[in-house]
């Protein structure tokens, strides 16, 4: 029931038009067209309420569904059934003698009988006008396409009277008889698809449970233009949690693996459609989702694949674009209508199968092109590398195919990237060409954000080995592939190469930096330093294994062998970035534009919790958390100091529980020991413990120097002043100030920033508070800007641009914990509270809140017990939000602040 009424949302427009087609009185005979899962089903229910609170007498005839369906020609059978159902409501009389006239006729069963036909429409007029005798009356008839001959009782219903609102698929309109009826409506409307907003507030209502903002941001990717029907995002949802794709962490419900296809349930509609074309319709379904498309053009070699005739093939590709199932552009390439009905497609090709399908695509082509040199050699190529070992390749086709690679560098570096992978599985593991094209497919891997094309390079290095001078491009490809997506190798050759300490480094290995662990028994097979081997692109790989080995040092060291120079703000950005371990952001600024940051996998997601953290984007930040929570087998560096970030903003949100579960999730690692304090003293401070924040910073503050933890310790320091200053702690914020001093490298800017900031706020001085400020603004670290407007709100002539600039960044954040910080220093000083400006300021964070919980499904009860306020509150704080942003219904409000419509900053 709460997934009906949740879709019928949005369909406002509809039920408006209806309401004025439902009001004269009459006969009258109105059809909905729409889709299937449109809901029609649903806007016909909802039709019916209307009906029924105005005093009209409903009879609902399900035609699609129930025992009758079989045999029902005329769908008499569920209209005796229906008025049985009824029968003590309808009390009329006569009514016994009329429903008996029509069950008769429709046991006769022959229509072929001269006669039949016209007693039927007769009987079933006279049983209407007695069920209307007294009462309006209202048939309304759901999926009238499922029936062979609708049009003569609906019509004697209308003739009778009665108000008849019928339903039927649309594409069915090719029936006779429902074309016969179609042609007797009075009105036909067609039901479009739900608004974008609509669909995605229906995702969040039907789960059932708090929602990660990545799923609807996924489905709306799949589905494309069926994410506005109703029943192919309810069905789609119901598919992933069959597979266990929905799982929830820490109270929101996630996706997992989001960079796996999302697919349509196996009885779609569109499915269904392409299986009654017939098998060699699903086959061709399937390969033009496998070839992620198909130019007509193409069309014969597929079909002389398939053993079919291209005509034939011609008919079938028609019938499934008719049909919707797919697409055809102006440039005549075909393809499925959305990536998810494409994935189930595919899906039931099978991988094996699909891998077949190139592989015997490339054999014909290569066939081609020894007998005339017809064949296309980038469709060759792709074919080749699509198809895996099956393909057989002579030493020509292997040269051109790595010549054609070279060529497509620059222009197309993930083509490049594929062929090479494919040239790599036929060189021998340990001759010249192999170790050349491993490192040109190692530095195409870093532009494109391809690493799984080393897993094979790997699997065979473990099966057959590789030359001496290849071991650092193979070592290097493991650390890519471990770092990008947190899987460990399942070979233990390669698990010893994880093992090996990196060049330079000491004792310290990969393995035990990155999993905080070895991952094999026994002597690791040891690497030669890169200085032995010379060439320019060793020389790149060496810098990429420098930049990728998590030493704030080596880093440096590797930004200065690229003729970087100190100081410099890319510098600064470098220091900043390995001391919170963002390696994604770190070989972005040491390699530059050679390496692409990734979207997907541990270093991507993670790379994207620290870039919402710290652009007060905390939503996006927080399900990036939870996305490495569900990713990979194994914890790395990147999930626990994940997890310290999510603490962090867990405690400024006030949800002090789930800050510290988040915090004991965290391994204490030594690499993140300035971390971890750094949230424990920010947790203490927001929990109302300012004493114990700037105890437990000055207890540590000395540790970790003298344990030589440099990284991101003056931060930390940093934070611990501003809240002593904000408890008016003046002698352990001097004492704090004193530790900063202590730091070395003084030229780094976090260092200069945060000593800036404490002797603006040790000595009262706004000269040195608005220099570190308006560094830290440059920086675009919004938090750590937030907690310095307020310190120096505590002190500062005029108090109230510090309080507005923290106001605002509070609200961003939605952050209540400091905000009601923002509201003590504003009492304190005795000035005006900071307030929102208009229309288009920044909503309160309780109203922000509010919002966020009305987009996750929750009720005003629901929301009143969530934010511990009464009910009454939580409906003044709607009014007053509907009044200023224009918007009328809880499901407009959520939508736009979905969409970003709603104000984000404030004056």
């Amino acid at each position: 029931m709460a997934r009906a009424r949740a879709a019928v949302r949005g369909r406002d427009r509809e039920l408006t038009a209806l309401r004025t087609a439902l009001a004269p009185d009459g006969g009258r005979l109105i059809v909905l067209r729409g889709p299937a899962g449109i809901g029609r089903t649903t806007l016909l229910d909802a039709v019916g309420r209307l009906l029924a609170a105005d005093g009209v007498r409903v009879l609902p005839l399900r035609l699609g569904a129930g025992p009758e369906r079989d045999g029902d020609t005329f769908a008499v059978a569920a209209l005796v059934r229906t008025v049985r159902e009824r029968f003590e409501q309808l009390q009329e009389t006569g009514l016994t003698e009329a429903l008996s006239t029509v069950a008769q006729l429709r046991e006769t069963g022959a229509p072929d009988r001269g006669g039949w036909t016209p007693s039927l429409v007769a009987a079933l007029g006279g049983l209407f006008d007695t069920i209307g005798r007294r009462e309006r009356v209202a048939v309304l008839a759901d999926d009238v396409h499922a029936v062979a001959e609708p049009a003569p009782l609906l019509s004697a219903a209308r003739r009778s009277g009665c108000l008849v609102v019928a339903t039927c698929e649309e594409g069915a309109e090719r029936d006779a008889g429902l074309a016969e009826l179609l042609t007797d409506a009075d009105r036909m409307m067609t039901i479009g698809p739900l608004a974008d907003d609509i669909a995605e507030s229906l995702v969040r209502r039907a789960v059932g449970a708090r929602l990660d903002e990545a799923v609807p941001t996924a489905l709306r990717k799949a589905l494309g233009p069926l994410l506005g029907n109703p029943g192919t995002v309810l069905g789609t949802l119901d598919e992933l949690r069959r597979g266990g794709r929905l799982i929830a962490v820490r109270g929101r419900l996630c996706l997992r693996a989001p960079d796996e296809p999302v697919a349509l349930p196996a009885d779609h509609p569109l499915l269904r459609r392409a299986a009654a074309l017939g098998d060699p319709a699903v086959r061709l379904l399937g390969a033009v989702a496998v070839l992620n498309g198909l130019d007509v053009d193409d069309l014969p070699l597929l079909a002389e694949m398939f053993g079919a005739d291209p005509a034939d093939c011609g008919r079938l590709l028609d019938l499934l674009i008719e049909s919707g199932v797919l697409t055809a552009a102006p440039t005549g390439r075909i393809s499925c209508r959305c990536p998810a009905l494409a994935a189930t497609a595919a899906g039931r090709f099978g991988h094996r199968h699909g891998t077949a399908l190139h592989a015997s695509i490339a054999e014909r082509l290569l066939t081609r092109q020894r007998r005339n040199g017809g064949a296309d050699p980038v469709a060759l190529a792709d074919h080749i590398a699509r198809g895996g070992a099956a393909v057989t390749l002579d030493d020509d086709t292997v040269g051109r195919l790595l010549a054609l690679s070279a060529a497509a560098e620059q222009e197309e570096p993930e083509r490049a990237a594929l062929w090479y992978s494919a040239a790599l599985r036929r060189l021998p593991p340990r001759g010249p060409e192999h170790a050349r094209t491993l490192c040109r497919l190692l530095l195409l891997v870093v532009r494109t954000g391809r690493y799984e094309l080393l897993r094979e390079a790997l699997t065979r290095y473990a099966e057959h080995g590789c030359a001496e001078s290849s071991l650092p491009e193979i070592r290097l490809a493991a650390v890519l592939l471990a770092l990008h997506t947190g899987e460990l190798p399942a070979e233990r050759a390669v698990r010893s190469l994880l093992d090996a300490p990196f060049p330079g480094r000491g004792p310290l290995a990969f393995s035990e930096w990155w999993f905080g662990r070895r991952l094999s028994p026994g002597a690791c097979r040891p690497v030669r330093p890169a200085a032995v081997r010379a060439g320019a692109e060793a020389g790149r790989t060496d810098l990429l294994s420098a930049a990728l080995c998590g030493d704030v040092d080596a880093c440096e060291r590797a930004w200065r062998g690229t003729g970087g120079t100190a100081p410099s703000p890319e510098l600064d950005r470098l220091h900043q970035a390995a001391s919170v371990a963002d390696m994604a952001d770190v070989a972005r600024l040491v390699i530059g534009a050679d390496y692409r940051v990734p979207e997907a996998g541990v270093l991507g997601a993670y790379h994207r919790v620290v870039r919402g953290y710290a652009g007060a984007t905390w939503t996006q930040a927080m399900s990036a958390v939870r996305e490495l929570e569900l990713s990979g087998a194994e914890d790395t560096l990147a999930h626990h100091a994940a997890r310290l970030f999510a603490a962090d903003m867990c405690a400024a949100r006030g949800e002090f529980g789930q800050a510290a579960q988040w915090l004991a999730a965290a391994t204490p690692a030594r690499r993140l020991a300035v971390m971890r304090t750094w949230v424990r003293v920010g947790l203490a401070a927001r929990a109302g413990d300012d004493a114990e924040a700037v105890r437990v910073a000055l207890l540590a503050g000395p540790r970790l120097r003298r344990a030589g933890l440099h990284a991101g310790l003056s931060s930390l320091l940093a934070r611990a002043v501003r809240i002593a200053v904000l408890s008016d702690d003046h002698e352990g914020a001097a004492e704090l100030l004193a530790e900063i001093e202590l730091l070395p490298r003084e030229d780094r800017a976090d260092v200069r920033e945060s000593l800036l900031l404490a002797r603006g706020l040790v000595r009262r001085d706004l000269r040195y508070a608005r220099s570190a400020t308006d560094l830290t603004r440059e920086r675009g670290d919004l938090p750590v800007l937030l907690e310095s407007c307020l310190a120096v709100a505590r002190f500062a002539e005029d108090p109230r641009p510090w309080l507005r600039e923290a106001h605002t960044l509070a609200t961003r954040c939605g952050a209540s914990a400091l905000l009601e910080r923002v509201r003590v220093v504003t009492r304190e000083r005795g000035v005006p509270a900071p307030r929102a400006r208009g229309r288009r300021d920044a909503l309160a964070v309780t109203e922000q809140r509010i919002i966020e919980l009305i987009g996750e499904g929750l009720t005003n009860r629901q929301i009143a017990l969530r934010l511990q306020l009464s009910e009454k509150t939580v409906e003044n704080y709607l009014t007053r939000l509907f009044a200023r942003t224009g918007y009328r219904s809880r499901v407009a409000l959520a939508a736009a602040s979905l969409s970003g419509r709603l104000p984000r900053t404030t004056v």
